[in-house]
């Protein structure tokens, strides 16, 4: 169906930070969506904020479309265009509003303790993967950075999205310890272009992980030391057991 949103709402979350996907949500809510049309690339809509803004979107992707604010005039993606991709998604595809219920941009804890299941295992891997894959090298225009950038935001918010399921057990800190020295290695590499610091953060909250995972089983805490190697960009080690729990 050419005319149907090809992304969910969980979609818009994970691609973009929880203050703008809320922002976003608030616009659609209060009704500020309105003349939503058919147009050549998608749908274009009437944004009502401190101005009535022109804005259109695509029905491929989330954060392609455009807005005559002053992020939009920026190719940046602004409130009303995530207001309009809220508000396609109700309007196509009302199966699919589920709102992911937990902050995407910290570390949240199962506050399970217990064994992980190889089926748990396997699923967790093939979910970090796939968060991995928005972790790549960047090779583009400048024009093109903010595209970048928001392919790394959405990877790191898959991983911690996944890492959120783990129960507290040696086998799940293996997995973020594993983790750790993969988007180190990636860094080294040279070629991930991090100057808003998205993975360096990212790689903060998996150490907040093994925190909280030790804020819940004690027991924990010396094989997590003995098996924490240290990290060749960020000492990313010296956070664990600092890094305080609210």
């Amino acid at each position: 169906m050419k005319d149907v949103t090809q992304y969910t709402i969980s979609d818009i979350q994970l691609g973009v930070g929880d203050d703008e996907f809320n922002k976003g949500l608030n616009l659609y809510n209060k009704g500020a969506v309105n003349y939503i049309e058919k147009d050549f690339s998608g749908y274009s809509a009437i944004v009502l904020g401190s101005h009535d803004y022109i804005v259109n979107m695509s029905l491929i992707s989330h954060d392609r479309g455009n807005c005559n604010c002053y992020l939009g005039q920026r190719d940046e993606l602004c409130k009303h265009m995530i207001a309009l991709a809220i508000a396609l998604v109700y309007k196509f595809r009302p199966n699919d509003t589920k709102i992911i219920d937990i902050p995407l941009d910290q570390a949240i804890c199962s506050g399970q303790k217990r064994d992980i299941t190889e089926e748990e295992v396997k699923n967790i891997k093939f979910e970090i993967k796939r968060g991995l894959s928005f972790i790549k090298s960047y090779t583009g225009p400048s024009s093109k950075w903010f595209y970048y950038q928001d392919s790394l935001i959405k990877g790191s918010r898959l991983i911690l999205l996944t890492l959120s399921k783990l129960p507290v057990c040696e086998k799940s800190a293996d997995i973020c310890i594993d983790l750790l020295k993969k988007l180190d290695k990636k860094l080294l590499s040279g070629g991930i272009d991090d100057s808003d610091g998205t993975i360096g953060d990212l790689m903060v909250q998996i150490v907040e992980v093994l925190n909280l995972f030790v804020s819940l089983d004690k027991n924990i805490k010396d094989y997590i030391k003995n098996n924490l190697p240290k990290g060749e960009v960020f000492d990313w080690e010296k956070g664990f057991d600092l890094l305080t729990i609210k």
